[in-house]
């Protein structure tokens, strides 16, 4: 296996038996005619720019992505103990949820870090890629300094 540096017999092991006939471009749902719920949470750390001119709001944020994939379970007593793996987020062993920020006024659409993903014994993934958001967002600076803006990110 390559890419994965394992700690453990156990690791190795598990890495390999959860990767065996994994697909990366099959959706996990057990059933295809069901969706797949991803819950999505957004962290801002901080406004970098606000472009009047422009229309144009630029953030640094953390983005939280949570599913469940049905494939990635096992049962921890089986691995030596192993409850979670964390996978490499530059690497496409496993599935990820294409989402793009519909309204981003940046020429490379997806500014988000590669980072891990962590995945638990139930099949829970958890990502959370920071990025630079740069959106489009209508404003309005009539009465500035006393103004409120409301940007929408879709």
């Amino acid at each position: 296996m390559t890419n994965f540096v394992c700690a453990s017999n156990n690791e190795r092991q598990l890495y390999m038996d959860l990767l065996t006939n994994y697909n990366v471009l099959e959706r996990p749902v057990s059933n295809s005619s069901m969706p797949l719920v991803i819950k999505m949470r957004l962290f801002l750390q901080q406004i970098v720019d606000v472009d009047e001119k422009n229309q144009v709001v630029q953030i640094n944020a953390w983005i939280r992505y949570i599913w469940e994939d049905y494939k990635l379970k096992w049962d921890p007593r089986e691995y030596g103990g192993i409850k979670d793996l964390h996978f490499p987020g530059d690497n496409s062993r496993i599935w990820r949820p294409d989402i793009l920020l519909y309204n981003s006024a940046d020429d490379n659409f997806d500014s988000t870090f590669k980072s891990n993903l962590l995945v638990y014994s139930n099949g829970e993934v958890n990502w959370i890629p920071p990025g630079i958001l740069k959106f489009s967002c209508k404003l309005d600076i009539t009465w500035f300094p006393f103004d409120d803006q409301i940007c929408g990110l879709k």
